[in-house]
């Protein structure tokens, strides 16, 4: 089993912030409907002479904060699905190895740009950034273009579609910039970014016509596989293997 340091989520940190917003929202929106409702009841029965226009507010009021319920509620059922995304691909990182180590959530600093990973797996034959998804359905688009295409079946046979930003990417530039870092710190290790799609019914459609060499994986095995037995142009030192963990926690 592979040596895991955890770091601390941004991502866990954005979803627990998304749910204690749902709380409040929908704590706010019953007690002004109730509290509006109730008031307005009153002045109907002629048991209260407060001007009309206080319940209207308050079921204005309510209905504002019904809105921001219902935005942060679907906002934290993707950054939910995200974390269970995450809590995943760790459990399968975890069957490498000891001599693999797993980092979870490292942050890197590259010239003013802060940029968070999923994933960085460090073994003597490289770096790897993994970068986790959890889509389903079929994801279909070229690594050229900003955008893919998603496809969904729903219940009823109901098919859903929608865009989603192009994942490979964004694992390019992790890559960039973390071969640009490792140059600031004179560390030679080859870095190999991967997109691993955590549904391994999720039917990828990619055509890599930018050749950006981003690896994919939609099943466990053969990105395992691939950790495991990439040679890089040179093996990476007991040293250097310290120096680029220190590095990450740094």
């Amino acid at each position: 089993m592979s040596k895991v340091v955890k770091i601390k989520s941004q991502l866990k940190q954005n979803k627990n912030k998304a749910f204690l917003m749902v709380a409040v929202f929908f704590l706010l929106a019953l007690s002004c409907f109730g509290a509006g409702l109730g008031v307005l009841v009153a002045i109907l029965l002629k048991k209260s002479t407060i001007n009309i226009a206080i319940p209207v507010i308050l079921l204005i009021l309510a209905l504002i904060f019904i809105v921001a319920f219902l935005v942060f509620r679907k906002k934290y059922g993707i950054l939910q699905a995200g974390v269970r995304g995450e809590n995943t691909t760790l459990k399968i990182l975890q069957k490498l190895p000891k001599e693999f180590t797993v980092l979870t959530n490292p942050v890197i600093l590259n010239r003013g740009v802060t940029m968070e990973l999923d994933f960085v797996v460090i073994g003597k034959n490289g770096v790897f950034i993994v970068e986790s998804k959890n889509h389903r359905g079929i994801i279909s688009g070229k690594t050229s273009k900003p955008n893919w295409k998603q496809v969904k079946h729903g219940k009823n046979d109901k098919v859903y579609e929608k865009e989603i930003t192009n994942p490979v990417k964004q694992s390019y530039r992790q890559c960039r910039r973390m071969e640009e870092l490792f140059k600031d710190f004179d560390i030679t290790a080859n870095v190999y970014p991967i997109l691993y799609f955590v549904d391994s019914r999720t039917e990828l459609k990619i055509d890599d016509d930018a050749n950006l060499n981003v690896s994919i994986f939609n099943k466990e095995e053969p990105m395992l596989d691939y950790i495991q037995n990439t040679k890089g142009r040179e093996t990476v030192s007991s040293n250097e293997l310290a120096k680029i963990i220190r590095f990450f926690k740094r």
